[in-house]
Order: C-alpha cells, then structure tokens, then sequence
C-alpha cells in the first residue's frame, strides 16, 4: 500500500476501495450490509422485517462470492448476538462472530473490501451507544471499548473501522488506537446520523434492545449546518469517510459535504437503511421495484456519494 497522505486520505491508497471509487458502473459504487449471527445455522429472515435475513458464516460466505462475482464494493458487516452485558464484552472477543466473519469472507473473496460496524448498542442491555457507570454516561470507558473492538476487527483484517455510535471523541480514540499498534493504515469511517423513524428494522435484525430516548443524540431533521460541521471536525480527528443515514432523507447533507471545498477528497458515503429498503421490497404497487429502488441508489451517486451502503445492491447490480 502506498504511503497515505493528508489530501488523499486512506481508501484513495486502498486496494481495493480505491478501486471501487474509480469504478465506472453503478455496481462497483456499492456496498450491501450483512447481519452475522452465531445461533443461526442457515438463513433466518427477522419475523417483524422480512425484508431482513441473518446469516451463519457459511451462508455469508455465499453472499459474499456472489457480491464479488457481480462486482460490488464490498460488505458492511454487523453481528447479532443475544449475549448482552453492561460492558459490551462480546464485541471485541477474538472468537465472536463479527471476527470469524471477517476471516471467512477474506478467505472465499480476497477482492472483496470488508467494513466492520463498531459500537456497543447490539451487545448491552440497554442498547444505547453508550456505556454507563453508576448511573452515568461513561465516555471514556466506551471510547476505551470502541477502540478495543476497532483493534479485533482490524486484526482480523477488516478494511474499514465504521464508528456509527455518534459519541464524540470516538474518531480520535479508535485512529490513536490502531496506530499504536501498526494498523495505521486501516480507514475509520465517522457516520452522521439524522433522526428519522428509518432505523427501527434494522435495530430489531441486529437484536439490538429497544430505546425510547436516545442517550448520545442524533442531528435534529431539520438542522442544516450540524452535519457538515461534525463532518469537518470528524475529518480533523482522522475520520478517512463521512457517512451519511438515512439515505434519502441525508441528500442534501451528502451534496454539501461532498461538495465543500474543505473536504480534502474524504469520500462520502450514502447509507440507505433497512427501514428505505422495506418501502420497495416486494411492493406490488411499483410496476419494477427493484427499478424504483435503483433510482433512488443512483440520486445519492448523483448527490456526490462517492460510495452507496444499501440492503438493495446486489438486487441493484444483478439488474
């Protein structure tokens, strides 16, 4: 890997995103999430989101061949675990599933680029995207977790590091954590995250506890500036991507940020969420779903989303 400069940022020096970001077609843009389960021995759609299918690492590992065959980016990895302590221990166990996950796919699709989300709401009983201590938010011992399941994940040979937890300091925290320890080329991603009624499928396949009020806050709809600020300041702490959820509803905060003249050539990444997946899923009101749904993947390539995160893409690639 070449050396990795300011202005260019790691996946520019990356071997496979940087070949994803240079990609002519639609397909080469995009990334599908998975959700990783221990208990599952094949396939298992989510009861209350059947648009949504948890998978053993054997059938990930199809998934993964097919996604490489039809030339996608690569895959978004999460877990789902029904194994859940106040201090998110699971998560950075060397054997958990997210881990193994990792390994398999590298073995079966070495071309395949590979993140990894990192936070601890799927695995507490709380499922906030922070830690408590005596009653309180415990910052740093969650920005001390985070880094610490940053550093299995980027052992296990994860290609990306996507913070998704909002918690401020966690960039910082997860960039000095991997370069002490010689992983300083693996890029972290920052993810901006909206308020939006669009998250909730998602949180039920990962088996992540319900919350009625969130404890690290989320940008207000109808805050214009928030984003990009956070995007910059992100940037400004080592953040190598700035991803923005929901899909739809973040354009304009994707156009802003891919287009600022400070962004330094940090690519911006689209998330379209399980919740946007469901409206085209089998919808037997849209004479092409699968067409609708493509639509609205390439509005955010046309927004400036350098990179499209979507449960649609190999539907969309395969099309």
């Amino acid at each position: 890997m070449a050396p990795t400069t300011l202005a260019r940022g790691r996946l520019a020096d990356h071997p496979q995103w940087s070949r994803a970001l240079s990609g002519q077609s639609l397909a080469s843009h995009l990334v599908k999430p998975v959700i990783v389960s221990a208990r599952v021995e094949e396939r298992e759609r989510v009861p209350e989101a059947p648009w949504l299918e948890r998978l053993s690492i054997t059938e990930l590992v199809r998934d993964a061949r097919a996604a490489a065959s039809a030339g996608l980016a690569g895959l978004l990895i999460f877990g789902s675990s029904d194994r859940k302590d106040e201090r998110a221990m699971i998560a950075s166990e060397r054997d958990h599933v997210v881990t193994r996950a990792i390994h398999a796919v590298k073995d079966a699709a070495p071309d395949l680029a590979i993140a990894t989300d990192v936070c601890v709401c799927a695995y507490t009983p709380h499922g906030q995207c922070v830690l408590f201590s005596e009653g309180h938010a415990d910052v740093d011992g969650t920005l001390a977790r985070l880094s610490e399941i940053a550093l299995v994940h980027a052992d296990a040979g994860a290609d990306m590091i996507v913070a998704s937890g909002m918690l401020d300091g966690t960039i910082r925290a997860i960039r000095s954590a991997l370069a002490s320890v010689d992983h300083a080329s693996v890029p972290v991603a920052s993810v901006i995250k909206l308020e939006s009624t669009l998250y909730a499928s998602h949180r039920r396949a990962v088996d992540a506890m319900p919350v009625s009020e969130r404890a690290v806050p989320l940008f207000a709809a109808d805050d214009r500036d928030g984003p990009r600020a956070r995007a910059l300041r992100d940037v400004a702490a080592g953040a190598d991507a700035i991803v923005i959820k929901p899909g739809l509803a973040g354009l304009d905060h994707v156009s802003r940020i891919a287009g600022g003249p400070d962004q330094r050539d940090r690519p911006v990444v689209s998330f379209h969420t399980a919740d946007e997946h469901s409206l085209y899923f089998e919808n037997e009101n849209l004479a092409d779903s699968t067409a609708a749904e493509r639509e609205t993947l390439v509005a955010s390539r046309r927004a400036g989303a350098d990179i499209v995160i979507t449960y649609a893409a190999l539907e969309t690639a395969e099309s």
